[in-house]
């Protein structure tokens, strides 16, 4: 006998809003007001409520949120859980519900990407949400550029990795040839493209910015590398510590864009 799922109404919505940095910078506006305060600042089920609750809150930061559809996880915001969790239906219009949920599932996708190595994984499950960016005096979206194909991300958070991103450029047409571009983000403030800068740096917004910083850590060194794919899943990870040559990047981006290109679980423009 098949197992049982349980399923609500919502439980195969498609989200109206699209998973993208301007969602998620709103649902951390909207976390921080009226779901820290028992889920905890880092929503590791901490918060300052916490403890007098009869069941601990759940740690939203943990691989176990993508076992449930966004559909599943906007009931319970909406109606409550476990008779702990209160409503929010009342609180929160729906697209700040939706907000909310973008952000904790973006949040998680880092933790999940915090974790991955050098290896390509098989398993799709660290979404970097959309967002925008400046290069040369053009807008452009990361959704647009994975329309094409599997993309390099490069987060730094100081300066510019500026040896690493030169090595690129030079590898340029072996990088081309295997349909992978590179886009290089600063996380500290406002990163702005010039024809100074290192090839490949782009221009992005603070939120922006602060949304990618969920898919870097302290301990990554200067830079933080990720390959993703069409769905801007996150499939490969490096650190300043063992990024590998051009030609490696070429062999793995042709590996990576022979996964499927179906839909991902939310819509996403660039914001």
């Amino acid at each position: 006998m098949p197992a049982l799922i349980v399923a609500y109404p919502t439980t195969f919505f498609a989200p109206p809003v699209p998973y993208n940095a301007a969602a998620v910078d709103r649902g951390a506006a909207i976390y921080a007001q009226n779901c820290a305060v028992c889920h905890g600042a880092d929503g590791k089920g901490d918060g300052p409520a916490a403890a007098s609750l009869p069941i601990k809150p759940a740690d939203l930061a943990q691989p176990h949120l993508f076992a449930h559809t966004p559909g599943d996880l906007f009931w319970w915001v909406s109606h409550g859980k476990a008779n702990v969790m209160p409503p929010f239906d009342g609180t929160l219009k729906p697209d700040e519900r939706w907000d909310v949920i973008h952000f904790c599932r973006a949040r998680a996708a880092g933790v999940i990407a915090s974790g991955m190595g050098p290896a390509v994984s098989t398993i799709a499950a660290a979404q970097v949400p959309d967002f925008a960016f400046e290069s040369g005096g053009v807008q452009d979206t990361l959704g647009q550029v994975l329309a094409e194909g599997p993309a390099l991300l490069i987060l730094f958070g100081g300066d510019a990795p500026d040896a690493r991103l030169r090595q690129l450029g030079a590898a340029q047409l072996k990088l081309i040839a295997a349909g992978l571009p590179v886009i290089a983000v600063g996380l500290n403030g406002t990163s702005v493209g010039a024809a100074t800068n290192p090839p490949y740096v782009v221009g992005v917004s603070a939120k922006v910015a602060a949304m990618l910083s969920l898919f870097r850590t302290a301990s990554d060194g200067g830079e933080t590398e990720l390959m993703l794919d069409r769905n801007g899943n996150v499939r490969v990870r490096w650190t300043a510590s063992n990024v590998v040559p051009p030609e490696t990047l070429a062999a793995d981006a042709l590996t990576v864009a022979r996964f499927s290109g179906s839909a991902p679980n939310h819509a996403g423009h660039g914001g």
